[in-house]
């Protein structure tokens, strides 16, 4: 659990520090996915008992990464889409 936490930490200051320093159109997903996956992340490290035994901290966590999924490859495609942009543009 220490090492998996490490390594999120990690991850998530990486992708703040380049969102902080690009002037990328879409890093405000960059922003939101990394305050969405810490928040996510808070669920995961402070584990509460299942509320009338079915809804627990795991649950919400894993409910909460749904719409994080969706952000994350959304700036994928969003980057592709720039990137791609970018090289017709010198290519021209």
């Amino acid at each position: 659990m220490e090492v998996c936490t490490a390594m999120g930490v990690a991850q998530l200051l990486i992708w703040g520090v380049w969102a902080g320093v690009t002037s990328h159109p879409s890093r405000w997903k960059v922003w939101l996915f990394n305050v969405g996956g810490i928040l996510a992340s808070l669920l995961e490290i402070y584990d509460f008992p299942p509320y009338k035994g079915f809804l627990d901290a795991h649950a919400l966590w894993h409910a909460a990464n749904i719409p994080l999924a969706y952000i994350c490859w959304s700036f994928v495609r969003d980057d592709a889409e720039f990137r791609t942009l970018i090289l017709l543009k010198k290519t021209k």
